[in-house]
């Protein structure tokens, strides 16, 4: 088994409050969750009102396939034109003796 895991900075430019921030945070988080159907959260640093962090995870059985899968999630937050992603960071974890 083959895990991804990926976090993604977001730049909110029109939060101008935690609740305007929320309500992004919500908009993307659900968005993207029904279109992958992947393990997404928001892991941000509460008390910035224009910056977050959403974490998510996919599993799959090739490495290749896993990027790709990866690179669709951050470029579809992204088209969703509700912030601007500063910083991707992703790690590819290999469970077992799979190559």
């Amino acid at each position: 088994m083959i895990v991804g895991v990926a976090t993604i900075e977001i730049f909110l430019p029109d939060s101008q409050s935690l609740k305007d921030k929320r309500q992004a945070l919500k908009k993307i988080v659900e968005k993207t969750r029904m279109k992958f159907n992947i393990s997404i959260a928001d892991i941000s640093q509460n008390n910035l009102w224009q910056r977050a962090k959403i974490g998510f995870s996919l599993v799959g059985v090739n490495r290749d396939h896993l990027d790709i899968a990866i690179d669709n999630v951050c470029n579809y937050i992204e088209s969703l034109y509700i912030g601007k992603i500063i910083n991707t960071k992703s790690e590819i974890i290999i469970l077992g003796n799979e190559i």
